[in-house]
């Protein structure tokens, strides 16, 4: 199993936060964020997943908001 450190899953919640959004991002960060997930194609596990999510969520909710 690969667990994700706290520098890790923020980098990634930033580059889906980007992708969701329609954000720029850059190539460099989507090309570090899939090395981490093709180790030994082992399941993620990310350590405050759930906080993760709920901010994710809030920050999609945000900008819709703004958009609209």
């Amino acid at each position: 199993m690969l667990v994700m450190n706290d520098a890790q899953a923020l980098v990634i919640e930033d580059l889906l936060t980007k992708m969701l959004v329609n954000d720029p991002y850059s190539v460099a960060e989507l090309e570090e964020a899939i090395t981490w997930f093709q180790r030994d194609r082992d399941r993620v596990s990310c350590p405050f997943e759930q906080v993760w999510s709920r901010n994710l969520a809030r920050e999609i909710v945000r900008e819709l908001r703004e958009q609209g």
